[in-house]
């Protein structure tokens, strides 16, 4: 059975006083208008929570909105985030540049330097990373950024989408507050927009007020997909990983290739992070250095067949990218290599395809470059 779509923005009141009541409340019971709450939203938000084992949740009209969302939410003019340094490029940029604007400075620390963040944390108002980071892949220690935080007295705020709660649920590890871009994996097939933060009910209260203030609300039909992604999102994942795995272990024996980041590999520096935090899953994203820098990882993608040249990710086909040339534009020479991105560094967001014909595709595409 589908979940309910309910596409209504404005609902109808029969008693007067019922009407002015749940205006007053907005968030309160009874729907009024789809920017305050909408049925099937509200179905999305419900599910994730406790997918995540979380009090409740708050859908946005992207996975970015969330994370700008919970930033301003959280944050005001003279307060400081502590961050790590591996980050999605654009998370990167509105950290550096764009909260700045608004009086919000950001410390970035390296993911495994958990030495360096007891004296940024001191003062700060939160702490932040990714489950996996993106895209070199390196799982952040949660228990160690968890205890940093609890010691500093601010919440430690995570992106848990490459993982999904499927491999981790950040809260069961000391986290505050857990991220989605729920565009990747809880949709699944490329075809919503939209983002989850995951809390308990006191902060959620103050991220529902920015929300309902500034306006970044989730449509009906997209979570409405994101439901109908829930459903399959167990057994998508699973295979990803299985696929990431066998592409990780053909790609390290490849010549052409430098270096695999990958955190299922056995030699990978995450590989026990990930057996503690992941149940030895690797997730489906992987990353790797082409011999011959940026314009031989060009040649390389060009000739690709099966594999798209697609700047998303955990969807149901495999998709990559150069990461220096696309999602992590905003990021300078120096803050590239400083978060390990090479010049022939690809990131590959791998599907549910056979992976045989995934190792096939990428061999055949490398071998052509020769």
């Amino acid at each position: 059975m589908s979940p309910l779509l309910d596409l209504s923005t404005t609902y109808e009141f029969d008693d007067t006083d019922e009407f002015a009541a749940a205006s007053q409340s907005k968030l309160g019971d009874g729907y009024v208008y789809s920017r305050w709450a909408n049925p099937t939203v509200d179905a999305l938000e419900a599910a994730v929570a406790d997918l995540e084992g979380a009090a409740g949740s708050e859908a946005f009209s992207s996975g970015m909105a969330a994370i700008a969302g919970t930033f301003l939410a959280l944050c005001e003019a003279g307060d400081r985030i502590v961050a790590v340094r591996q980050l999605y490029g654009g998370t990167y940029s509105l950290l550096s540049e764009m909260l700045p604007r608004y009086g919000i400075e950001t410390t970035f620390v390296d993911v495994a330097d958990h030495d360096a963040l007891a004296a940024p944390l001191r003062g700060a108002k939160l702490l932040y990373c990714e489950t996996i980071g993106n895209p070199v892949v390196q799982v952040a220690d949660l228990p160690a950024f968890a205890a940093a935080a609890q010691e500093a007295a601010v919440p430690l705020v995570v992106d848990n989408t490459f993982a999904t709660p499927i491999l981790c649920r950040p809260i069961e590890h000391g986290a505050a507050v857990v991220l989605h871009s729920a565009t990747k994996y809880i949709g699944g097939h490329n075809d919503l927009l939209g983002g989850i933060v995951c809390t308990s009910d006191a902060l959620l209260e103050k991220i529902r007020h920015y929300t309902l203030e500034f306006g970044p609300t989730m449509s009906p039909f997209n979570a409405w997909l994101g439901l109908r992604g829930m459903t399959t999102m167990s057994l998508r994942v699973e295979r990803a990983c299985d696929n990431a795995l066998a592409v990780a272990k053909a790609l390290q024996a490849h010549p052409d290739i430098e270096t695999v980041y990958y955190p299922g590999l056995e030699d990978d520096p995450s590989k026990n992070l990930a057996d503690e935090l992941l149940g030895g899953r690797g997730g489906g994203v992987l990353g790797f250095d082409v011999t011959g820098g940026k314009e031989r990882a060009a040649r390389f993608q060009s000739r690709l067949q099966l594999v798209k040249r697609a700047a998303s990710l955990g969807g149901i086909r495999s998709l990559i990218v150069h990461a220096a040339s696309v999602t992590h534009t905003q990021l300078s020479e120096s803050e590239l290599r400083a978060a390990g991105i090479s010049e022939g560094f690809c990131r590959l967001s791998v599907g549910i395809e056979d992976a045989e014909d995934i190792i096939d595709d990428l061999e055949q595409a490398l071998k052509s470059t020769d």
